[in-house]
């Protein structure tokens, strides 16, 4: 499965200089840390490989603006702090004209800096269960043998749709 906004970074990317699609930042912030993060993001969207070793001698805040107006999209999925956000993008944000910021949360308290709020309309259990089935095994059908086991995928779901 992928999640909506991978999804949406696959779709768009093309129309960018660089991209960067940050996934499970609060796993990595927690598993590998700051500056492993700030590594990912700039060596995704600069041309130059960039390690741990040149964020701590040059900042990683000057190496962001370094990178000038390039339009990017950047995807930071999953955050749960602030300080996440900050770490990763600066205060200021000194991308080219044209460069989207996707920030998902659970936390929609995190999203309040955002221009714009995106809420995925949620389905019905019923249309969530149909639209499982359909994808996981191609009919719509009820299926005793894993009737459980969809009915939980479905739970878990929360009613957003899942992209196969």
């Amino acid at each position: 499965r992928l999640p909506f906004a991978r999804t949406v970074y696959d779709e768009i990317s093309c129309r960018f200089e660089a991209g960067c699609f940050l996934k499970n930042v609060k796993e990595g912030f927690m598993k590998q840390g700051e500056l492993h993060m700030q590594t990912l993001l700039l060596s995704s969207i600069s041309d130059n490989k960039v390690g741990i070793s040149d964020i701590l001698s040059k900042g990683f805040q000057v190496m962001l603006k370094s990178l000038g107006q390039r339009k990017v999209l950047i995807v930071v999925d999953d955050v749960d702090k602030l300080e996440q956000i900050e770490a990763l993008l600066g205060e200021q944000h000194s991308f080219g004209g044209g460069s989207r910021i996707i920030i998902t949360s659970r936390d929609s308290q995190l999203l309040s800096i955002a221009d714009v709020i995106y809420n995925p309309k949620t389905l019905s259990d019923s249309g969530a269960l149909k639209l499982f089935r359909q994808h996981a095994f191609r009919n719509d059908q009820p299926t005793r043998d894993y009737d459980d086991l969809s009915n939980r995928v479905v739970e878990y779901a929360q009613g957003l749709p899942l992209a196969f």
